[in-house]
């Protein structure tokens, strides 16, 4: 037998050996150099620089437990697909470093279920009932979207899915998919960082403590920051400390109080202010039907001023407002009872792009105050100023003095006497702040910072600050048995308002000098197909799609013949 090829085998062979060899060295180079090509107009799948530097820093594992597997509708796919391309790109720039699981919760029997339940429950992720919409029937589950990440002997839960009031699943499910590099990167930051960030509470002049703060606090603490309090009359500020909360003062600050402030502020630390300068309570209204809210000195005015803004001693009244309990009669012995707007609970919409209020819900406030921007110190110190929340088109400020009374509930509401719009609630100031001690600076003062070895700064680093013109959005409601409730709950209507996304969001921010929370303004537009359209050509697109394909290969196999047969006629 003659073993020898021909020429015309010898060269296919060659040829076949030849492509073998180069889809070899491909697959080697591609293993090799990563690059993935984005062709999306809003570069969806696109990491930030920040993001990318932290994977790349990475020295040992996280790995991601995802509770999002199982038969639910086709919304949740989308999430999970969006969430394992997302953890495929985190995966590709951490050097192997990020491994990830997929996990059915719902398998296995019934007392396996109910057990992995109350597990996941117990490490904070919760079960959600959200209903999709689909094309002929409305779906409804109860499932986990959520994630668990380890790294070493941590733990941190992540929920993938957002809770908006207000909006469509659809819109509900694109929002979640935005936050998801922002969540896993903020995740995975707080999980390998050595030292956790420090956030203190000022204590001292009667601002909100114990019960009242319980919920944010033990929140802040669960996502790995140091959190505490701090009485600014006996103490200085640690240096380590990022972010000094001072929520809702009653009393006026000492000179000294400021000076700690002022000084923890030059040397580049960030500043929440909750700040009510009028005095104005429900408790207030109890038992009367008239109360006069006044003017709350805090002796913060020059502070402020110098910092570039100032809150102003006014109530807004706001035409989209929260609602709050009268009784209106009695059946037998049982008071009856209405729910009226309280046009002094104005529910704030953000429209604001900015990442701290990009798609929150409404945020819910209570008796709030205007802020202006102001300082003739822009000149030779610019501060960067971004306006957060504002009130909504139909609303107005009084100042203060104000009478506050029911009787304005026996009659609708005029709009034309709501004509002031906009009215700035919430405001960001950025850069190097002046001292409002310069050329001013008491010898005793000096004399501290000489004992502490401390240099005294009449011009500071970079630093940010805060300001909210409302004390008690930071507030949890507090039941009377002395039970807390997650903050943003409203018990008089059960729902849930976006107050603790906002204030974790502006800690975040204050906090974060990797500048993750950029990553929260990542859009994916949501592209509605015409439900109506697709209902009309149901059949005719799916004619199209299966017989076109079989129409192509059977006109290339055709083709084909028909080229051999006329290359081979001779």
């Amino acid at each position: 037998m003659d073993m020898k090829l021909s020429a015309p085998k010898y060269q296919e062979l060659l040829r076949f050996i030849i492509a073998m060899a180069i889809l070899v060295l491909i697959n080697i180079i591609g293993n090799q150099y990563y690059y993935r090509f984005d062709l999306t107009k809003e570069k969806r799948y696109s990491l930030s620089a920040a993001t990318k530097e932290l994977l790349n820093n990475l020295d040992d594992v996280v790995y991601v437990k995802i509770y999002l597997e199982g038969d639910f509708p086709a919304g949740f796919k989308r999430l999970q697909r969006a969430t394992r391309d997302m953890l495929e790109e985190f995966k590709s720039y951490a050097r192997g470093n990020i491994v990830y699981e997929f996990i059915n919760p719902s398998k296995g029997t019934a007392a396996e279920k109910e057990a992995l339940y109350k597990e996941l429950i117990n490490k904070g992720l919760l079960p959600t009932n959200l209903r999709v919409k689909g094309d002929e029937q409305l779906s409804e589950r109860i499932i986990f979207p959520g994630a668990l990440f380890y790294y070493r002997n941590k733990e941190l839960p992540v929920h993938l899915l957002e809770n908006q009031i207000g909006f469509s699943p659809q819109e509900v499910l694109n929002h979640s998919i935005e936050l998801l590099e922002y969540k896993f990167a903020n995740s995975i930051k707080k999980l390998i960082q050595r030292i956790p960030p420090t956030v203190l509470f000022s204590r001292g002049q009667g601002e909100l403590a114990g019960a009242q703060i319980a919920d944010i606090m033990q929140t802040l603490r669960n996502l790995q920051y140091e959190c505490d309090t701090i009485n600014l009359r006996a103490s200085l500020l640690p240096l380590r400390t990022k972010v000094l909360v001072v929520a809702k003062p009653l009393q006026a600050f000492r000179e000294q109080e400021k000076f700690k402030i002022d000084q923890f502020i030059m040397n580049g630390g960030s500043v929440l202010w909750l700040i009510d300068p009028v005095i104005a309570e429900m408790d207030s209204l109890r038992g009367r039907s008239v109360f006069l809210a006044q003017q709350r000195n805090l002796n913060l005015d020059d502070q402020f001023f110098r910092y570039g803004f100032r809150v102003n001693t006014d109530l807004l009244m706001d035409l989209q407002c929260n609602r709050i309990p009268l009784i209106t009669g009695s059946l037998g012995n049982v008071p009856q009872t209405e729910l009226f707007p309280w046009y002094y609970f104005p529910l704030v919409t953000p429209r604001n792009e900015h990442a701290i209020v990009r798609n929150l819900d409404a945020i819910d406030l209570h008796f709030a105050s205007t802020i202006d921007t102001v300082g003739k110190s822009f000149a030779t110190h610019p501060l960067r100023k971004i306006a957060l929340l504002h009130s909504s088109p139909y609303s107005k400020a009084l100042l203060a003095p104000v009478r506050i009374h029911f009787s304005m509930l026996r009659e609708p509401p005029d709009p034309s006497a709501f004509m002031q719009k906009n009215l700035m609630l919430a405001l960001l100031v950025e850069g190097k702040f002046e001292s409002v001690f310069k050329n001013r600076l008491h010898p005793d003062f000096q004399a501290v910072l000489d004992s502490l070895k401390r240099p005294f700064r009449d011009e500071g680093v970079f630093s940010r600050m805060i300001i909210v013109g409302d004390g008690d959005v930071i507030r949890n409601a507090v039941s009377s048995s002395g039970g807390t409730y997650p903050l943003g709950y409203y018990p008089f209507t059960e729902q849930t308002f976006a107050n603790k996304e906002f204030i974790l969001n502006c800690i975040e921010y204050l906090a974060d000098d990797n500048r993750l929370i950029e990553t929260r303004n990542k859009e994916i537009r949501l592209r509605l197909l015409d439900t109506t359209r697709i209902r009309n050509e149901k059949l005719q697109w799916q004619l199209l799609n299966t017989l076109l394909p079989l129409l192509v290969v059977m006109v290339f196999g055709l083709f084909y013949n028909w080229m051999r047969k006329r290359k081979y006629a001779s």
